[in-house]
């Protein structure tokens, strides 16, 4: 079950002279009156033709840095590291179509059964599951991944967070105060049992337990001095027990995936060799068109713009977990107690001044113009995407822009123009400047989005200026959010969010991923409410979930800018793909076929 562990910082992204064009058979799902993309495709694609022996599946990954060479599938720190060795170990444990884990399923590779009542979690070992070299895979392989999770001596480990503490004995382990976990046991070759001192319904999700397992082995050697960790075999040469290894690497730019000979599922495999390789922005309209490769996934506006008329295949898409956002700072991260806290001297304390920025922004016009019509305004706080399902709020709505209600909520804000300048001061009648953080990825159309945002505030009377006079590096933009930079006042950023719906990571009192440090006893509660057992029930959880998404919506820490479309695009040789499919573990990479030897061009 391959999942994001991490919400990602990132920036705007698209020219402003753009204009919208084309449109095709829509894949949205939801209720009837869930906002779509201006843009739309189908989910799949049928190429039919006779599957072909031997020929190699060219895999794109779109990005404009090399590989690290990280080939773990849990300690991996980059997304296009674990593009590939996501697809060569595969998924452990399979999920629903919300993705929470499914409980007894047999065929899976590891068996996940939890017992509510005793608080634990058995995991099963599937009796014909080896690893690439022929040893078979036993539940030692699975108490030395929780033991490296959990080694006091793995100090760059990013993994390790506070619901690994839920497990017993677990942070004795990592603090160095005991040689064991005493709540991960042995039962037999095949069955590891784990023990919690409280179960939460975000366990269903994959928080608190590891969803994948390394070789105990491969872990042993690589323990030994964690100062060589990422040049150990475990994370360059790893042993797999899912349907590929890895066979060769050119450094940076590609890796050969074969199939394993002793995958438990090795009839089912029927792409023989994957070639991963990495496609930078600006060369992959012409990759494409050169049949360079057969699937690339994550495309953007520009890709899909600049390739959109190409005959040799199609784009497909699925939902997407991508939210962006422009974000208020109204508190600050005190490090002492490490929490964040409420900032007495924010000019955003006011809720009425915030709703008046988010009012004076056109998002229809931006998500369709900018971001050429695959971007769309969300509804609610943004939080729960179409992807997630069942989980959306089909209730909620899209706030639209209404400047002369903007104004009126910053008159009884009292902020108001004294001077005739066309620039509001602030109740106290100071003039009021608001500074306005955004990232330069190196291209002018980050310049032309901060450039509407301004124009837009401006409209309503609103002084915003950018940070330090100009767009910020994306180093000194993480760094200064993640401190809690004063001299920020606004910035645009956004989420990439996990398949687990709790987001109190993001908005929670104790996080310092908490961008806008805001703080409300309304938001403890509800909290506390999602990881309460009466979240087991689904009904429940939805309701909840629900309430969370109109509760944000209405404090309003950020206003949601984009719902992101997830673009793939699949060459005529791959005989079909489901975009939906694959990427809730469906449809398996592995069981593709191709029609051709060589890709079309």
């Amino acid at each position: 079950m391959k999942k994001s562990k991490f919400l990602k910082v990132f920036s705007s992204a698209m020219a402003l002279s753009v204009i919208l064009a084309g449109c095709s058979s829509s894949n949205n799902s939801g209720s009837k009156n869930a906002p779509k993309a201006k843009v739309e495709f189908k989910t799949e694609v049928d190429n039919g033709g006779s599957a072909v022996d031997g020929a190699t599946l060219k895999y794109g990954i779109l990005s404009p840095t090399p590989l690290t060479g990280m080939w773990n599938p849990i300690f991996m720190t980059q997304a296009t590291d674990n593009e590939v060795i996501g697809n060569v170990v595969g998924e452990t444990f399979s999920t629903d179509d919300e993705r929470k884990v499914k409980q007894d399923n047999e065929d899976d590779p590891v068996k996940f059964h939890l017992d509510r009542e005793k608080k634990e979690i058995t995991f099963t070992v599937h009796k014909d599951l080896k690893w690439s070299d022929g040893s078979e895979v036993t539940a030692k392989d699975i108490v030395a991944t929780y033991e490296l999770m959990g080694n006091p001596k793995f100090k760059e480990n990013a993994r390790y967070t506070n619901a690994f503490d839920l497990i017993e004995g677990m942070k004795d382990y990592h603090e160095g105060k005991a040689d064991k976990i005493s709540g991960v046991t042995e039962k037999d070759n095949k069955t590891v049992v784990v023990k919690y001192t409280e179960i939460k319904p975000s366990v269903l999700f994959g928080e608190g337990w590891i969803t994948s397992v390394l070789n105990a082995k491969q872990v042993a050697e690589a323990s030994k001095d964690f100062s060589k960790f990422a040049e150990a075999d475990l994370n360059k040469k790893p042993l797999s027990y899912g349907p590929y290894t890895i066979a060769k690497e050119v450094n940076g730019e590609s890796v050969l995936a074969e199939a394993n000979p002793h995958y438990y599922k090795k009839n089912d495999v029927k792409v023989k060799k994957i070639e991963f390789k990495v496609v930078s922005p600006a060369q992959a309209s012409s990759v494409i068109k050169n049949g360079d490769v057969d699937l690339l996934g994550n495309v953007t506006a520009n890709v899909w713009d600049s390739s959109k008329d190409l005959k040799n295949g199609d784009f497909v898409s699925k939902p997407s977990y991508y939210l962006s956002y422009v974000g208020f700072r109204t508190g600050l991260w005190d490090k002492e107690k490490s929490e964040n806290v409420e900032d007495p001297d924010s000019k955003l304390k006011d809720k009425n001044v915030r709703q008046a920025f988010e009012l004076a922004v056109d998002r229809d016009q931006i998500n369709e113009k900018v971001f050429k019509g695959l971007r769309f305004t969300p509804t609610g706080s943004g939080m729960y995407p179409p992807a997630t399902g069942k989980l959306q709020n089909e209730k909620a709505t899209a706030v639209k822009k209404d400047v002369e209600k903007a104004k009126k909520l910053l008159d009884e804000a009292g902020y108001k123009d004294t001077d005739g300048d066309g620039l509001r001061e602030d109740k106290n009648g100071k003039k009021v400047t608001f500074n306005f953080a955004i990232r330069n990825t190196g291209a002018d159309y980050d310049q032309a989005l901060a450039d509407t945002f301004i124009k837009s505030w401006k409209e309503v009377g609103l002084d915003v200026q950018l940070v330090d006079g100009k767009l910020m590096s994306p180093k000194d933009f993480s760094s200064r959010l993640l401190a809690g930079d004063k001299s920020i006042d606004i910035f645009q950023g956004a989420w990439s969010l996990g398949t687990n719906p709790d987001r109190s990571s993001m908005l929670g009192r104790k996080t310092p991923l908490n961008l806008y440090r805001y703080t409300s006893s309304t938001f403890d509660e509800a909290f506390k409410e999602q990881s309460s057992d009466a979240m087991f029930d689904d009904a429940k959880l939805k309701e909840a979930y629900n309430k969370f998404d109109n509760l944000v919506a209405d404090e309003l820490p950020y206003f949601p800018l984009s719902w992101d479309t997830d673009l793939t695009w699949v060459n005529k040789r791959v005989k079909s793909l489901n975009a939906e499919k694959l990427g809730k573990g469906q449809q398996k990479l592995y069981a593709l076929e191709l029609n051709s030897q060589e890709s079309a061009k």
